[in-house]
């Protein structure tokens, strides 16, 4: 099942209803926490092996049933023993962040009608799991990152056949660590729903350490439940230092400013609950679902969502580094390429649309200043450590210009919000990282050679360096828990709109982010 439609920002498209339509020609929605799927209820797992094949063709018309059957050549494959363990399997659909209710097959009057039913919710969980429940290439107006590629028909008919659906179904989800623990973190969440208590914080104006509100007893109360402040809770209205320093802490793991002041989006982070968070472990979980399973040993990835880089090298981690990614309205794409060259000095050919709305506008001085200059109707800054690259650029292979390169705005990288780019993405580091690499494949000596002499070259890797930019909203922190990020680009709100879930909560406001230390950084 696939969603149509999307813009450049992700949103979903008009196609989304007609996808939903087609949903519900299966039943009606289950709606909650855990995702929102075709509901098939009452699960009949009575089967009879004295099925008419015409009988069979007769009620299998989905497509996916014909060409199932059509690779047995129209004979049945249920038994009762395994309708039985479809039936177990789908009571760890949890684990997942589905409900398994809902893929249960509806009620059957006739064993035909029963067979091609279990078949159905069956091919339906398993694809799911194997690849998602939405095609990010049809919501997305560009997602190129590797899928996971199963064909579930055939692997279905296999495993009935070998009487083993249950231990197959359990191979199609990721297996990895990350996704084991976000599982993990997710079914302890849907635990305490309907456990959790206190009352929500009212939005208001901005609170100030030192300022007064009404509202800072329930705050100070709020981080006393959560373990960021100890000792008896306060009774003041006073933003004192301790509040203000728990705050810091807080906003810092939320991938916002550590300002201590409080608000809107603090009030949202400390409002969130169990529901919230387990919501948002549901959209990670699909986003995991989507990636093909063995990613490249050796790769960088960038999650987009957090602003921070990590390398691995015959998987393990190598280089971790902060990172500046594209703005909420240029958004950095869930994007997949390789490179194997880096470009020392680069110049900097500036995209067209960049030099319309931004350089062309402020007239020769400008470009003077800059070191610009306009070559064949398309500006080019010269290069230099003042130049929008910086000293280097991983030259990933790819139509879309997106690439990770250097920069001179280095102040940037001290700030929690880290989405200022056209695009692309600029390294911490950048250079040292470079380097790491060039030694690493034995071009250390041209490196430094081409770094030193100023002039623009091109030192060859002898490898090719897969880059997956990914948007991971929740993911395992450095120490080893689950953590949660805002929303910069909207996809969460995308993703939670095309599964039908309730809207999450607002991303990053503005409010909480402090001006960027820098007029205007130019870069791609």
């Amino acid at each position: 099942m696939t969603f149509g439609g999307g813009d450049a920002t992700g949103r979903p498209g008009d196609e989304v209803d007609a996808a939903r339509a087609t949903r519900r020609q299966l039943g009606a929605w289950v709606l909650g926490v855990g995702l929102a799927v075709p509901a098939i209820a009452g699960a009949q797992i009575l089967s009879s092996p004295l099925i008419d094949p015409r009988v069979l063709q007769s009620v299998a018309v989905d497509p996916r049933l014909r060409r199932f059957y059509a690779l047995r050549n129209w004979t049945p494959a249920w038994t009762d023993d395994q309708a039985r363990q479809f039936s177990q399997a789908l009571e760890g659909a949890i684990r997942h962040g589905l409900d398994g209710d809902a893929f249960r097959p509806a009620p059957a009057n006739d064993p035909a009608s029963r067979e091609a039913g279990l078949t159905l919710a069956a091919l339906t969980y398993a694809d799911a799991l194997a690849r998602g429940l939405v095609d990010p290439t049809k919501l997305f107006k560009l997602f190129t990152l590797e899928r996971q590629v199963v064909d579930v028909a055939p692997g279905l008919s296999q495993a009935l056949d070998r009487r083993e659906i249950g231990a197959w179904l359990d191979r199609l989800a990721p297996r990895d660590a990350e996704y084991k623990a976000l599982s993990a973190a997710y079914v302890a969440l849907r635990a305490q729903i309907g456990r959790a208590g206190g009352s929500s914080i009212p939005e208001g104006g901005a609170i100030q350490p030192g300022g007064q509100d009404y509202r800072v007893p329930l705050i100070a109360q709020r981080l006393y439940d959560l373990g960021y402040l100890t000792g008896s809770p306060m009774a003041s209205q006073t933003l004192s230092g301790p509040i203000s320093e728990a705050l810091k802490i807080i906003q810092a793991e939320n991938g916002m400013q550590p300002t201590g002041r409080v608000g809107n989006t603090t009030i949202g982070v400390l409002n969130a609950g169990p529901t919230d968070h387990a919501r948002q472990l549901v959209l990670n979980l699909e986003r995991r679902r989507w990636l093909r399973r063995e990613a490249p040993a050796t790769r960088i990835d960038v999650n987009t969502a957090a602003a921070f880089l990590t390398y691995y090298r015959d998987g393990a981690l190598d280089w971790s580094a902060r990172t500046v990614v594209g703005s909420a309205n240029r958004a950095t794409p869930s994007l997949q390429s390789a490179f194997s060259q880096l470009v020392l000095n680069p110049p900097w050919n500036v995209p067209a649309s960049i030099a319309r709305a931004e350089i062309l506008p402020r007239g020769a001085a400008y470009l003077r200043r800059q070191n610009m200059y306009v070559t064949n109707g398309r500006v080019v800054q010269r290069a230099g450590p003042n130049a929008a690259l910086g000293l280097v650029k991983f030259d990933m292979q790819n139509p879309y210009a997106i690439y990770l390169h250097d920069t001179p705005s280095k102040a940037l990288f001290a700030r929690a919000a880290r989405h200022r780019s056209h695009g692309c993405v600029r390294v911490e580091n950048a250079v040292e990282f470079a380097r790491h690499l060039a030694d690493q494949y034995g071009a250390a000596e041209r490196f430094e050679a081409v770094l030193a002499s100023g002039d623009t070259g091109v030192v060859q890797l002898g490898t090719s360096i897969p880059v997956r930019l990914l948007y991971h909203t929740a993911f395992v922190g450095d120490q080893g828990k689950v953590v949660y990020r805002s929303d910069p680009y909207g996809w969460d709100i995308t993703l939670a709109t095309a599964l039908g879930l309730d809207r999450p909560r607002s991303t990053l406001n503005p409010e909480e982010a402090a001006p960027d230390p820098e007029t205007a950084p130019l870069g791609p």
